[in-house]
């Protein structure tokens, strides 16, 4: 008879399911992780979202006027106050997600970092 066609024994039944409980635990665990981390303040919020303007103006146009970009930034900040995704910012985020989208070079890097 085939090793293939014998019955598990205990330890690989222990051990497959160990597996399977580690796995499960740590996607699990990760709103738990998230809650416990260190989350950016209301000012690094703002400075997220005047970058992530930035990123989106610089796709559209490589120059933009000043002008353009502080009416673009207002616009966007105006939006951001009633809206209760950009309120949770500073307990949802981690200061790391945070500062990888400060680094990223474009709205796609951008985006990446954030959940």
């Amino acid at each position: 008879m085939s090793r293939l066609s014998t019955p598990a024994t205990r330890a690989e039944v222990v051990a497959t399911l160990a597996i399977v409980l580690l796995v499960v635990g740590f996607v699990v665990s990760k709103p738990v992780r998230r809650s416990f981390s260190a989350h950016p303040s209301q000012d690094t919020c703002a400075a997220l979202l005047d970058r992530y303007v930035e990123h989106i103006i610089h796709a559209i146009d490589e120059k933009p006027p000043a002008s353009e970009l502080v009416t673009r930034k207002a616009q966007a900040r105006t939006l951001a106050s009633t809206d209760p995704k950009f309120a949770r910012c500073p307990t949802y985020l981690t200061v790391d997600e945070a500062e990888c989208a400060m680094r990223a070079n474009n709205a796609d890097e951008f985006e990446r970092c954030l959940p």
